[in-house]
């Protein structure tokens, strides 16, 4: 095996680490010399994450400030522990499922809120210390969940939120060195285990999927060293795959009138060959040339993309 990741001398908070995925994350972190701050709102499982970093011989520092409401104590934990931030894995969040109109509104509200209000919260309280480090990471935890799971709606949509923002901040913090990547992981959790029924497909999440390969993932685009970033990537076990946007070939009505579009049916939902768009800019371009051609030689193609 090829040498260890060395991060000593880089601190790192891991949203979410009192359980699954999160006490992976920290615990990888800190097998590789990071000192780390766990923060979770249980306090007993996030206890059990230091607990087991410090016995592995790493340095880890429990927290308990909610995510929503008190982000920036977070980050300032992290300061006053170990002097510096290097590091943010957004990972925090929770899940509770209902048809979307019968759902109790409050409930839906807060998975949404942990979710997306923890990212946003502990990413700007964080960024001036990501910029101050030299080589920042911030590795934010979407979900597959993007692309529609019935009942649902509430995770899918913070998931979705949470890789809208995290493509446009990888745009912005680039420019202050700082990188962001989006990850969509699969692993068997806790909040998995129920997820499903079928005893085949639980045995081969338990012994393909663990929490620990999504963790091998985050903690290699975490070093300082690592130069790809900006993207989303699927990762399950020891695979990973990149996601992106893509779009059918466009189709041209005869007029603005809603009756054009009722003879293009069949066009508009038929399979067929896909484009990726990695940028916003890319898409604009792409809908501005097919219908005035003479615009490609002025509109430049696309340069924000940061995937590397």
């Amino acid at each position: 095996m090829s040498e260890l990741l060395d991060f000593r001398g880089r601190v790192a908070i891991v949203t979410g680490a009192g359980q699954g995925m999160g006490r992976e994350h920290a615990k990888m972190l800190a097998s590789r010399g990071a000192r780390v701050v766990a923060n979770d709102i249980n306090i007993e499982r996030v206890g059990e994450t230091v607990a087991e970093i410090i016995a592995a011989g790493g340095a880890a520092v429990a927290d308990h400030n909610n995510i929503v409401t008190d982000s920036a104590a977070i980050v300032d934990a992290a300061v006053e522990a170990f002097g510096r931030l290097d590091i943010v894995v957004n990972n925090a969040g929770i899940n509770a499922f209902g048809r979307f109109w019968e759902m109790d509104e409050g409930t839906w509200w807060r998975v949404f809120d942990v979710a997306v209000k923890g990212v946003v919260g502990v990413s700007r309280a964080a960024m001036p210390h990501l910029i101050a480090s030299g080589s920042g990471r911030i590795i934010n935890i979407s979900s597959n969940g993007v692309m529609g799971v019935p009942t649902d709606s509430a995770y899918n949509a913070a998931k979705a939120a949470i890789w809208g923002l995290g493509i446009t901040l990888a745009a912005e913090a680039r420019e202050v060195g700082v990188q962001v990547t989006t990850l969509m992981p699969v692993a068997w959790t806790p909040m998995t285990e129920d997820a499903f029924p079928n005893p085949v497909i639980r045995d081969a999440m338990r012994n393909t999927v663990p929490a620990r390969a999504v963790s091998a993932f985050v903690t290699w685009l975490a070093h300082q060293d690592t130069t790809m970033f900006g993207g989303t990537w699927e990762v399950a076990g020891t695979s990973a795959g990149r996601i992106e946007i893509a779009g059918a070939p466009r189709v041209r009505a005869a007029s603005p009138e809603p009756e054009s579009w009722g003879a293009l049916q069949d066009q508009l939902t038929e399979d067929a060959p896909l484009r990726p768009f990695r940028t916003a800019s890319e898409s604009f371009r792409d809908q501005m040339v097919f219908l005035s051609p003479e615009l490609d030689t002025v509109l430049p193609a696309d340069a924000a993309d940061v995937s590397r």
